[in-house]
């Protein structure tokens, strides 16, 4: 049924995501550079599966449907940067105090961030079972290094570990409860999956270009940076042939 098809995906997001976090209880700092390595990939991973999602929502619907789907995920996201802070921002030791108290605001960031994630996940498998191990597979990807990011500059600036490491996966949870939500929605109007799709791969173009890359190509790491990037686009094509087969 597809509804365990789902689960089953927001459970592998999920442990995907604690995967992640769980590597701040062994190390509580990491380098700029591996930083913009998982980044870098990350972004090359999502990129191409935000463009296999709009080839599917093209599929099924005109053109006006698409760019509206489209330009709507990308405003959401915009929305949300605008008023909350950005996830990936480093955080320095003169602003440790600072960085405590904006835990519970972090929070509702991360929170806010992983929903369009999740329900591209949803869109994906009510667009097609291949689709969604597709999207599922290249947000999993994305997930680990997010966790990673989200717990590390917690615990590298005073957060204990163990509760930085919950603070990561709180995302991971987000998304799963998005992904079922977001299913079941669609699964009673099916008429909008394919808007969903281009919804959803806005949204996550906007991750790529505004979340992702800037990170990952500091001064110092571009070209790295774009071995990365295009490494993980091979790795998000490999996976769309496997899903396909």
């Amino acid at each position: 049924m597809a509804i365990v098809d789902v689960t089953l995906g927001a459970f592998v997001m999920l442990a995907a995501t604690a995967a992640g976090s769980s590597i701040v209880l062994l190390f509580r700092c990491m380098s700029n550079k591996m930083r913009a390595a998982l980044l870098a990939f990350s972004g090359g991973v999502m990129g191409y599966t935000a463009i296999e999602m709009l080839v599917q929502s093209h599929q099924n619907a005109g053109d006006a449907t698409l760019l509206a789907g489209l330009a709507l995920g990308i405003l959401a996201l915009f929305a949300i940067d605008r008023f909350l802070p950005h996830i990936h921002a480093h955080f320095r030791k003169s602003d440790m105090a600072a960085a405590k108290k904006k835990t519970y605001l972090l929070a509702g960031t991360i929170m806010l961030h992983n929903i369009p994630e999740g329900f591209a996940v949803a869109s994906a498998f009510a667009g097609s079972l291949g689709l969604g191990w597709l999207v599922t597979a290249s947000i999993a990807l994305q997930d680990i290094p997010e966790g990673l990011l989200v717990a590390m500059p917690l615990a590298c600036y005073g957060m204990s570990t163990r509760k930085s490491f919950f603070y990561g996966i709180f995302s991971g949870v987000v998304e799963f409860a998005a992904a079922i939500i977001g299913f079941l929605l669609l699964s009673m109007l099916l008429f909008a999956i394919p808007f969903a799709l281009a919804f959803s791969s806005g949204a996550m173009i906007y991750v790529v270009l505004v979340e992702l890359l800037p990170d990952a190509f500091e001064k110092g790491f571009e070209r790295m940076g774009a071995l990365c990037f295009v490494l993980g686009a091979a790795a998000a094509f490999a996976m769309a042939a496997l899903f396909a087969a």
